[in-house]
């Protein structure tokens, strides 16, 4: 017998079809389709496990339960046999799951979609070299359950892949970001995003015949594959190039006053620091500052940004002169060999200060200095243009510069919304909070990390969890009563623990604190849905959809849609918002959860169990005994509730005593 140390490593490609490959020597044959089946469904799960029972209802959904797990034993024995003549010990069966070891096999697609949290261009450039091709491409089984489960993950795939691609060419040069555009036009030319990005691109570079021609081709790809014109947004974009008779000379400026203004994203201009020393040597500090934040806020592609620095020679350009929505702008003062840097955002439309914040630093580390300032300033800056989207102002007291830090950049991870980020976001959070323990905006920032990481399944639902999260938020409230967020946040932990009603108390208070505060809005649907109040429900629920348009958690609010248009019998419309929810936040087991109840009210039994897949391929042990109340809050009417797991269970979710 071999021992484990003499088997080899492989790495399995879903990319462009099925291939797997042995590391030492290349790609190695099987035999049929369905053992590679099993091994790409299995590469995808959580854990790379999945129940025998599942495995055999994914390849012999057509065949009785007996002739099925009789079919996977002869396949896996196939299987196992193939991969041994290859010195291959990948596959391990433990009690009723089947699994790939993980530290024995890569796969691409896993390695693509970690690479694409990256921020730099080069890491997101290495992880979108990894997509040859659409998931699974020409790969198909027969068999409608996996067929459609392959279908989904290919849409879902190509959706991050355009998406990563659109930020790519968003964070390199202009010329770059044209070839990037075309690239994303190969692989879906119908994708009107990517020609208005093309114009934004050719806009920048000074190309705006070429803009116009762009235009020309959407509409007419457009009309002739669908027979529809182009959106508000492209043409609105075309007449500002019709209406422009000169184009600024300077691409970042053209960044600025055109695309920034047109695409929805901020423009940024970092203006040149003062020196206040009076030390003609900290000029080259205040310069490379400049530089430090301008590269820091370049890579992140939420925003256009325009620099002040001098180029060949030339003056600093004045910041009235940048045209753009936002100005950051600043002064260096000493101290002996201390040193002090205030930053401030102004919004160039009414000049009021949008976020200001002072750093204190040693001379002698004043690179490790400029690193910390433009990390913070990035953090610190996103967070404070989605308040101001939100028309919010955080009236939480904000801590030392640490714990401002570690809270800034928790929350980013938070709003990532993956099960892995939500970890992230707690773990920051705690050391925020072990830094500071009477700070609040660590305490709300802890609270609700917990309470939506056990929302997306990244926490079991245990007690302490939610009690935790219900006493941190309370802290929150009491410390600073008139703070919307922190009533929402202690609103959300009530749910989590049943309380809907105190739930509903909070959100109240925080839309009259804030008439204009879409989470107020969505959340209290949500509320107002489990309690069967549906007018109601839909009414918070539009206007949270509307004030919160396009923004990260513009998924929260449309399944808040969901939950309320399911209660009111409206289930075809309820099946139409839930795939949006899935197709937006795919991994947001709630919303595929109400994907499955939604498409088998209306008699969709295939796309019911291909959700019920898509939730156990991620939450292998969700069954009708935990599912809700558990991992989902409970409709208060009997009759809704009733309903809701009938659908679960028709849509074949497992029963307790199936695992």
């Amino acid at each position: 017998m071999q021992s484990a140390e003499s088997f080899a490593a492989s790495k399995i490609l879903l990319f462009g079809g099925f291939q797997i490959e042995k590391e030492a020597s290349g790609p190695i044959w099987l035999t049929g389709k369905r053992g590679p089946a099993i091994l790409a469904y299995l590469a995808r799960c959580q854990g790379m496990a999945a129940p025998r029972e599942r495995l055999a209802d994914l390849l012999w959904s057509d065949s009785d339960s007996g002739h099925s797990r009789n079919s996977l034993r002869q396949t896996l024995s196939v299987l196992r046999r193939d991969l041994s003549r290859q010195n291959l010990d990948i596959l391990y069966s433990h009690r009723d799951l089947i699994g790939l070891r993980p530290d024995a096999v890569r796969v691409d697609v896993e390695e693509f979609e970690t690479g694409l949290s990256a921020r730099s261009a080069a890491e997101l450039q290495t992880a979108l070299a990894l997509y040859h091709g659409p998931f699974l491409d020409g790969f198909y089984v027969g068999t409608n359950v996996f067929d459609d489960w392959a279908a989904l993950e290919r849409e879902r795939l190509l959706s991050r892949a355009l998406a990563s691609l659109e930020k790519l060419a968003r964070l390199v040069d202009p010329e770059s970001g044209l070839a990037v555009a075309d690239r994303m036009l190969a692989m879906e030319p119908t994708r009107e995003e990517a020609y208005r990005l093309k114009m934004e691109l050719l806009v920048a570079g000074g190309q705006r015949d070429k803009a116009l021609r762009t235009f020309e081709a959407c509409r007419s790809v457009l009309r002739k594959e669908f027979g529809v014109d182009v959106s508000v947004e492209t043409r609105a974009l075309w007449q500002s190039l019709l209406s422009s008779t000169e184009l600024p000379s300077n691409p970042q400026t053209a960044n600025g006053a055109i695309a920034g203004q047109r695409s929805g994203r901020p423009s940024i201009a970092v203006a040149d620091f003062v020196n206040l020393t009076g030390q003609r040597g900290d000029d080259f500090f205040a310069k490379g500052l400049v530089h430090d934040i301008t590269t820091a806020l370049s890579e992140v592609a939420d925003y256009i940004v325009i620099s002040a620095i001098e180029k060949n020679g030339e003056e600093p350009r004045a910041p009235d002169s940048l045209r753009a929505r936002y100005t950051l702008k600043g002064t260096v003062q000493r101290s002996g060999d201390g040193l002090r840097v205030n930053i401030q955002l102004v919004d160039a439309a009414d000049g009021h200060n949008v976020w200001a914040q002072k750093f204190d630093g040693q001379s002698e580390s004043a690179l490790e200095f400029q690193d910390r300032i433009a990390q913070s300033v990035v953090l610190a800056v996103s967070l404070e243009l989605q308040l101001t989207n939100w028309k919010v102002r955080d009236k939480s007291p904000p801590g030392p510069p640490e714990v401002r830090r570690l809270v800034n950049e928790a929350l980013m991870k938070y709003f990532e919304m993956t099960r892995d980020s939500l970890l992230a976001s707690k773990g920051l959070a705690e050391k925020a909070l072990a830094i500071a323990p009477d700070n609040v905006r660590a305490k709300r920032t802890l609270s609700i990390a917990t309470t939506m990481g056990v929302a997306f399944g990244a926490l079991p639902r245990e007690q302490e969890h939610i009690d935790r999260a219900i006493e941190l938020a309370e802290d929150s409230v009491r410390a600073v009563p008139d703070d919307e967020i922190a009533r929402c946040i202690l609103s959300f932990a009530y749910e989590c623990d049943g309380r809907i009603d105190e739930a509903i108390m909070q959100c109240q208070h925080a839309i009259s604190l804030n008439p204009s505060y879409p989470s107020g809005h969505g959340d209290i649907s949500m509320l107002f849905a489990l309690r069967g109040q549906i007018s109601e429900a839909m009414r918070e629920a539009n206007e949270a959809v509307r004030l919160g348009t396009h923004d990260v958690i513009d998924f929260w609010r449309h399944h808040g849609l969901v939950i309320a248009l399911f209660a009111g019998g409206d289930d075809r419309r309820a099946l139409e918002v839930a795939r949006k929810v899935v197709r937006t936040k795919p991994g947001f087991v709630r919303g595929a959860l109400y994907w499955a109840a939604t498409a088998s009210a209306t008699g969709n039994n295939e796309e019911a169990s291909r959700a019920i897949h898509h939730c156990l391929s991620q939450l292998p042990h969700l069954n009708m005994d935990n599912v809700c109340p558990g991992f989902l809050p409970r409709y208060v009417n009997d009759s809704h509730h009733a309903r809701f797991l009938d659908m679960l269970s028709k849509a074949g979710l497992p029963a307790a005593d199936s695992r």
